[in-house]
């Protein structure tokens, strides 16, 4: 394992997903699952489950999901020694417009206990 930037995050309704495209997938119960190897050397890749595309229809669901991905966040920044801020969307439209970038943000500022 080499030295990691950051994480760039997915959705699984990304339009240019290909293989698994993850190193890890934070399913909407909260479930983590790993990937059998690293894609790159640069970037930790997540992939959080659901289309981001629309409006939320279940935001209490996804808070569930945020709070495991942040605590997702802090570890493997905390394992590969980044800034957990670090965070970039894979591209344009993954993951969606709707992804609750601010709610992730203020939750890494104040990780949960």
């Amino acid at each position: 394992m080499g030295e990691f930037a950051g994480i760039v995050l997915h959705d699984s309704a990304c339009p240019a997903r290909t293989r698994a495209g993850f190193d890890f997938y934070v399913c909407k119960d909260g479930t983590v699952v790993t990937s059998q190897d690293f894609l790159d050397d640069d970037h930790v890749h997540v992939c959080v489950e659901g289309d981001f595309s629309e409006p939320i229809a279940n935001m209490g669901l996804v808070r569930e999901q945020m709070f495991v991905l942040v605590k997702l966040v802090l570890r493997l920044s905390s394992a590969f020694k980044f800034d957990p801020e670090k965070l970039m969307a894979h591209g344009d439209l993954c993951p969606g417009v709707e992804f609750p970038w601010h709610e992730l943000k203020i939750r890494i500022d104040r990780p949960p206990h």
